[in-house]
């Protein structure tokens, strides 16, 4: 083993002097562009209402839209033919939205070392870092989490929660209420908090995406090559492995938290790893649970935007020139929410007049129950037709449960819903 770090040392040794210059995001948007012949793209909606490309915000101005169809006919599958056609989703999804990963990525290597860390009176804690090793050597970005564990901790179920850092190590203001300690609120329900920190393996901006993962298992991407959403998320299935080895973790109950834009990755991250117990997807939006096809809010533009697209495969942007929209696309949210099934899945919003609009909490319900076919495959009840009012916890409660806040763009009013959710459906209510 030590040879072998040695030689990848030496490696990255080797490369470190011939970096290429540094790039902006708009420099990578534009290469990308122009390499896949993608031209001038059509500008995303803006937040502001006097815009003249203002996002619209009223609900009769949505318009009608006809969604992909979940299932191949008619007739819906059997549980065991679900498989088959989940596969052909899946390359759906990956190919025109989140992107694949590519094979090389299967022979990285992840090397953990873990240290105390600053804990709490009652608790202990450590930082894990795991190393990214390409097969050749070369070193790449790490794998970094901050795990706070109870007191005497034994088979405890674990939250692996997606955590900003943005620079300067500040943490962002969402506005609102105060936040609760979400570490606190972990331990006290018997859970292990691990603050996983994403950008870390991932920087969330194309200027630096050669420097993270994506560019160590290959640069420039190729046309459908993964973005940030589905590299944090190889990062977090890593992380969740390696986890599941210590036993001071019930490897069978770790679940996934996010919130914005990590809530897209956490969703991301839950499709497409089942082994993940539940996962709690705040107020995603664009590119996450939320319809495309719905004009409502945010658009597919602004996902194909410099300032969002290295979150996606480089092939988001073909729906974003010419006479291409989403219109075109042959998925939607509702097709990526149906990955997870039959697995528990929880997704959250806040309400549109308090701040949540962007996001559009109506879109991202319709989404969900656009998806709920998939479940009811399973034995799945289906909820009521009429969106819950805020606050109501009607249709929380299902495998594909749905919970709408009464605050604005924030997560921590639908935490006590999701511990809730995951006892019933991951925890021993569930088993």
């Amino acid at each position: 083993m030590a040879r072998w770090l040695a030689a990848a040392l030496a490696a990255l040794a080797l490369v470190s002097g011939s970096m290429a210059p540094a790039q902006t995001a708009e420099d990578v948007h534009a290469t990308e562009r122009a390499r896949f012949g993608f031209g001038e793209l059509r500008r995303g909606a803006s937040g502001t209402p006097t815009d003249g490309n203002a996002a619209n915000a009223d609900e009769a101005k949505v318009g009608q839209f006809a969604l992909p169809p979940l299932f191949a006919s008619s007739t819906p599958p059997t549980p065991g033919q679900w498989g088959q056609r989940r596969a052909e989703l899946e390359r759906l999804v990956e190919d025109n939205w989140v992107g694949r990963i590519p094979e090389v990525v299967s022979q990285f290597k992840v090397i953990w070392r873990k240290e105390a860390a600053p804990a709490r009176r009652g608790a202990t804690a450590e930082q894990w870092i795991g190393q990214v090793i390409a097969p050749d050597g070369r070193m790449g970005p790490t794998i970094d989490a901050i795990l706070t564990f109870p007191a005497k901790a034994a088979k405890t179920p674990a939250i692996i929660d997606y955590t900003y850092i943005w620079p300067g190590g500040r943490t962002p203001n969402f506005g609102g209420p105060p936040p609760p300690d979400g570490v606190a609120m972990a331990l006290a329900r018997g859970f292990t908090h691990v603050a996983y920190r994403p950008q870390m393996l991932q920087a969330d901006s194309a200027a630096q995406m050669q420097q993270g993962v994506i560019g160590l298992a290959r640069w420039p991407r190729e046309k459908t090559d993964w973005g940030a959403l589905r590299a944090w998320a190889w990062g977090a299935s890593q992380l969740r492995e390696e986890m599941a080895r210590d036993p001071r973790i019930n490897g069978d109950r770790i679940s996934l938290q996010g919130h914005s834009r990590f809530g897209k990755g956490v969703l991301v991250a839950a499709a497409f790893d089942h082994a993940f117990a539940d996962a709690n997807v705040s107020s995603s939006g664009a590119g996450g649970a939320k319809l495309m096809r719905r004009d409502f809010g945010e658009r597919w533009e602004n996902m194909a935007s410099s300032g969002a697209f290295h979150w996606f495969t480089p092939n988001i942007m073909d729906y974003a020139h010419g006479d291409r929209t989403t219109a075109s696309l042959p998925v939607d949210a509702h097709t990526l929410i149906a990955l997870r099934a039959p697995r528990p899945l929880f997704i959250t919003s806040g309400v549109a007049e308090k701040g949540d609009a962007w996001v559009d909490p109506t879109g991202m319900w319709q989404a969900v129950r656009a998806a709920e076919p998939a479940w009811q495959l399973f034995g799945s009840a289906a909820p009521t037709d009429a969106m819950p009012k805020p606050g109501s916890d009607d249709d929380a409660m299902y495998t594909l449960g749905w919970y709408q806040h009464t605050e604005g763009h924030i997560p921590w009013p639908g935490y006590d819903e999701f511990f809730e959710h995951e006892a019933r459906f991951a925890g021993s209510k569930g088993r």
